[in-house]
């Protein structure tokens, strides 16, 4: 039988459709899962890029580099919306979105949707630092770095309030996509599986995760404590259950955007880097 491997990502967001297959709470048929849960979401890129893993969870932006390996779930695909998860940039001093281009700029990873969004609707900037872990971003801001584009929301608010750093939002990512893509879906994330699997076991895997992302969504309250779990040991810090709540409240929106809507940003988004040199061109947005 065959054996896939799952590379859930230590983000609340995007790990509680997955617990549930996790936790055996959902039986796939037709396969067996092994789950390597991955701390952050550049060293996810990274996994898929060297195909190390058959699912996982890497930015909208890595799909251009790993498109004729991978399928996209097209159940799972996380787009924002409404600007909830908009992607604030971030600092600690006050600063206009004009200085952000002589500045130094905190991302978590080069291959992430929001230093590619960075790049497309801002362009430049004093100094990049890559810090890859949301905690280790925040201590960085104001000392290694001068702005952060804040991916992770909703935990980042919070961590900032309980180590006392007040902050200054200089822009987002939303807002200016806003501006450019009118109010088409703004890519953010994606689910994507192995093509050496076949379309066959693709196909099954996706209904398991289906299964699984319903069962977690009618069952939150049991989610939430494995989700907890899971993301202290993954991220060494523990995270309180009200927090992992928001999050992935925010992300179920993110997560149930109409395929049709999805498409359609996803598209402007491929064009518009491939335009301008800043991704690979995607010759078909493979979804199944």
């Amino acid at each position: 039988m065959v054996t896939i491997k799952v590379g859930p990502l230590a983000d609340s967001g995007d790990l509680y459709p997955f617990i549930p297959l996790i936790e055996g709470k959902i039986k796939p048929e037709g396969f067996n899962l092994e789950f390597e849960v991955i701390p952050t979401v550049q060293d996810t890129n990274e996994k898929v890029l060297k195909k190390e893993v058959d699912v996982a969870v890497p930015s909208a932006a890595m799909y251009p580099y790993i498109q004729d390996d991978y399928y996209i779930l097209g159940n799972a695909i996380a787009s924002a919306i409404d600007g909830i998860t908009g992607m604030p940039v971030i600092s600690v001093s006050p600063l206009s979105p004009s200085d952000l281009r002589k500045a130094r700029i905190i991302v978590h990873g080069h291959n992430t949707t929001a230093y590619t969004l960075y790049r497309l609707l801002i362009g430049k900037y004093g100094k990049l630092v890559i810090v890859k872990r949301v905690l280790d971003e925040i201590k960085a801001l104001g000392k290694e770095g001068d702005a952060l584009v804040a991916v992770h929301e909703i935990k980042m608010m919070y961590a900032l309030e309980k180590l006392g750093i007040k902050v200054h939002r200089v822009t987002s990512m939303w807002d200016l996509w806003k501006n450019l893509a009118g109010n088409l879906p703004m890519p953010m994330g994606t689910v994507v599986i192995n093509k050496d699997l076949g379309k066959d076991i693709a196909l099954k895997f996706k209904e398991a995760y289906e299964k699984s992302k319903k069962y977690a969504e009618k069952n939150l309250d049991e989610i939430i404590k494995k989700d907890a779990e899971i993301m202290a040991e993954a991220q060494k810090e523990k995270m309180d259950e009200e927090i992992i709540r928001k999050t992935i409240w925010a992300d179920i929106q993110e997560y149930n955007v109409p395929l049709e809507e999805v498409m359609k940003g996803m598209e402007m988004f491929y064009n518009l880097t491939a335009e301008r040199g800043i991704l690979p061109k995607v010759k078909k947005i493979d979804i199944i």
